[in-house]
């Protein structure tokens, strides 16, 4: 949508506001962000209502081999899924180092901070990777795509307790303390962490070689575009002369402003 060759690059308000005017996901957020939670506004409730607040970022270019979303359920990881399905070869070794990364920044971030206890997040590593950018939080919900899981799956898995380190409840009676001096054995059996699945694309799976729609392609075009291809007659070729138009109005903007820095500079 934007003209500044493909990208979500922003470099003024008007960029900001024209991408948000276009996105179907910002409608969705701001029409029908409570769809499918359970706690949701009074019926009564309407937009104007709702604070919201538009967060912006800095710019950077991401690799998307190494961003990843992962599934919170009960404060706990329970699952980790490659964001781009493309095959990207990852070594054993360097699976482990994403997953204990991940699981770190969690643990010290996110874990006992965000208010709801189920919810997925978005994470990015830049190399070497050993840091987390955090890209996005997403509901416990069906409008979040589960990539390499299913909800059934997620839903389902059981998870090993004790919880943010409280003791799991007992009826077992505790044992008595030996007061004969001599020593004991210790039976006590060390918890091993709960690790949650990395799920990759492989060499052998069906997505390494999905030559099809890319996810989301039918949001990827303007709405103009759509209209005109199904107008029929000269709608489509009118539309690509006026953004031929647009296109050379951007260029002999930019050209007219580096003129102007230069005689600028000269001065």
């Amino acid at each position: 949508m934007a003209l500044s060759k493909n990208s979500m690059e922003c470099k003024s308000a008007s960029d900001i506001y024209l991408l948000l005017k276009s996105s179907i996901f910002i409608t969705h957020d701001l029409e029908h962000a409570f769809d499918d939670c359970v706690d949701s506004p009074p019926k009564t409730t309407t937009t104007a209502d709702i604070q919201y607040i538009l967060i912006l970022r800095p710019f950077f270019k991401i690799n998307t081999a190494f961003e990843f979303r992962c599934f919170v359920k009960d404060r706990i990881i329970i699952g980790i899924s490659q964001r781009d399905l493309k095959y990207v070869g990852y070594s054993d070794q360097l699976s482990e180092q994403l997953r204990t990364t991940i699981q770190d920044f969690f643990d010290k971030k996110l874990k006992t901070t965000f208010p709801d206890s189920n919810f997925a997040f978005d994470v990015y590593l830049p190399e070497p990777h050993d840091r987390v950018r955090l890209i996005d939080i997403n509901p416990w919900a069906p409008c979040t795509d589960p990539l390499l899981f299913s909800w059934l799956e997620l839903l389902t898995l059981k998870i090993p307790g004790p919880y943010l380190g409280l003791p799991e409840p007992s009826s077992t009676p505790p044992m008595p303390i030996s007061t004969s001096g001599e020593d004991t054995e210790d039976d006590t059996v060390e918890e091993v962490p709960f690790k949650p699945e990395f799920r990759i694309v492989h060499k052998d799976d069906p997505e390494a070689y999905n030559f099809g729609t890319a996810p989301y392609s039918a949001h990827k075009l303007p709405k103009e575009v759509v209209d005109a291809s199904s107008a029929g007659g000269g709608a489509m070729r009118e539309l690509m002369e006026q953004w031929e138009r647009l296109m050379k109005g951007e260029e002999l903007e930019e050209e007219s402003d580096e003129d102007d820095d230069e005689e600028e500079h000269h001065r």
